[in-house]
């Protein structure tokens, strides 16, 4: 049986969640609504709402970030890639490590002490007004295109594993984040994100923990199992740059390095809530250990998958799931009744952390960039810009509503036409459409003080902006894929930094001290 967007659901006798399991997942989301309205009571001025009164703690700052960084995507895509092949998606992780080290050493102490409330602040101190508001417009799109991939992967595992159908799914994800997301703007966002990231970590426990009880022998065979048909393999040395995929060990470490800059370095809703913490150094301190974190937290992920392909080739036979279905139809037929509804209260927490924030950072970014105009370090009209920001956080929770729809009919369209991406590659694709133009953008800016205008930083956006957009969509438009996702953002971002600095900056930019 398919559901309107051509995804099969599961047979009669796995679709249904008991009432105990209902029962896990709503206490979730009340925990959720609660914690986020606690943070929100007195709290409520615009320093609170958009940089949460810089007051908050680098642990707090740091749980926020693995939540937010280990979306939907990592809880269904990492297993489904391991389930299907080798490790080799923690190669990107060595990239991600250096592209953090350099963003907190170099880039997050910057911010702090320009005193700016939205990252794009930045460029108007820099160059000129007209980058400031088109790199937030390029950010917000670009965010709604990936926190849009991201809620129709969590939609799209609610679709298959139960009755829900996507679009429902999708619009209850969005209001339950929207609501405590518009109450306490980034200070909810911080600490509902500690509640989810303890909940996704123990959805991941408790499938490991199911499929090591499913196998004769336990974990142990799982893990000779996986070493004996190498699928605990990581690094790809042969060839060592891949073009049309992303498995080549350098090919990954260059895209994740890149990536990693621009998510980390150039994308608001990462920025934002370094932005909350006491100093720079905090900041960055928080950023560099969630890279340390990574690596485990991947791995556990990974381990998941792999002992999923282990259950099937050493458990009960009569198992097959699909790509859609792998981690929810293995929790529905192996896990007990409670500990499934705990499963997919994680897969809704690890929806909902990436999509808190990615409503936060659009309202503040819109209000902040497109329609208020903050300087940094000037004083925050408390009034306006609450209520402005508020009322952009309901536009916000739409806005992605729609995205995740037309991402789900996209994906329909790339598995059909181009072979397709695995769910974890599609969700960080989506990511490069207009990220590798805002990287080759702030590359010029932090990197050449005297170089590049306001004119030359415009150019720069669109052109990275329209080649992103062309790499993306090549997959479909040409029928296969010539170039891997791990290279659009090396590509757009250097045409974006050339035509950058193809105009000479004027004189008053050449002063500003970024040291």
């Amino acid at each position: 049986m398919r559901n309107p967007l051509g995804v099969a659901r599961l047979g009669p006798q796995e679709s249904d969640l008991s009432g105990l399991d209902w029962m896990v997942i709503a206490a979730y989301a009340v925990g959720v609504l609660a914690i986020g309205r606690l943070a929100a009571r007195g709290h409520d001025t615009a320093e609170d709402l958009l940089v949460g009164g810089r007051a908050i703690p680098t642990w707090a700052v740091l749980g926020s970030m693995v939540a937010t960084e280990l979306s939907a995507a990592t809880f269904l895509g990492v297993p489904d890639a391991a389930f299907g092949g080798a490790w080799s998606y923690l190669e990107l992780a060595f990239g991600a490590l250096l592209g953090k080290l350099v963003v907190s050493v170099h880039v997050i102490p910057l911010y702090h002490r320009l005193g700016i409330v939205s990252l794009y602040e930045f460029l108007a101190v820099r160059f000129g007004p007209r980058s400031q508001k088109l790199a937030a417009a390029c950010f917000i799109v670009g965010r709604l295109l990936a926190s849009g991939v991201r809620l129709f992967i969590a939609a799209l595992a609610f679709s298959v594993a139960t009755e829900t159908s996507i679009p429902l799914a999708i619009v209850a994800c969005g209001i339950i984040a929207g609501l405590y997301t518009r109450a306490g703007g980034i200070r909810s966002v911080i600490w509902t994100d500690l509640l989810q990231a303890l909940v996704f970590l123990a959805g991941a426990f408790a499938l490991l923990a199911a499929a090591a009880a499913s196998v004769p022998g336990g974990f142990e065979a799982i893990w000779s199992w996986a070493q004996e048909t190498e699928r605990t393999r990581i690094f790809h040395l042969d060839p060592v740059f891949t073009w049309t995929d992303g498995t080549g060990i350098g090919s990954a470490v260059v895209g994740g390095f890149l990536l990693t800059l621009a998510t980390h370095g150039t994308d608001f809703d990462m920025v934002q809530r370094l932005l909350t913490a006491r100093s720079g150094r905090a900041g960055g301190s928080a950023l560099f250990g969630s890279a340390l974190l990574n690596f485990p937290i991947t791995a556990l992920f990974l381990m998941v998958g792999t002992a999923i392909a282990a259950h099937q080739a050493l458990g009960p036979a009569g198992w097959e799931p699909d790509s859609a279905r792998v981690v929810p139809s293995f929790a529905m037929q192996v896990l007990p009744v409670g500990v499934r509804g705990l499963v997919f209260a994680g897969l809704l927490a690890a929806a909902m952390s990436s999509l808190d924030s990615a409503i936060c950072a659009i309202a503040t970014s819109w209000t902040v960039d497109l329609s208020g105009g903050h300087i940094g370090g000037a004083p925050l009209d408390d009034a306006r810009l609450a209520t402005r920001t508020r009322r952009a956080s309901v536009a916000a929770t739409a806005a992605l509503i729609v995205a995740a729809l037309a991402m789900a009919a996209y994906h329909a369209a790339v598995s059909q036409n181009a072979g397709g991406l695995s769910l974890v590659e599609f969700a960080l694709s989506a990511m490069t459409i207009l990220y590798g133009g805002l990287l080759g953008v702030f590359a010029v800016a932090v990197l050449a003080p005297a170089a590049g205008s306001d004119r030359g930083a415009t150019v720069g956006l669109v052109a990275g902006g329209v080649v992103g957009l062309l790499l993306f969509l090549h997959p479909v438009l040409l029928g296969q894929t010539w170039l891997a996702w791990t290279w659009w953002i090396p590509v757009s971002a250097c045409i974006a930094a050339l035509a950058t600095v193809a105009w000479p900056a004027p004189r008053r930019h050449a002063d500003l001290d970024l040291g």
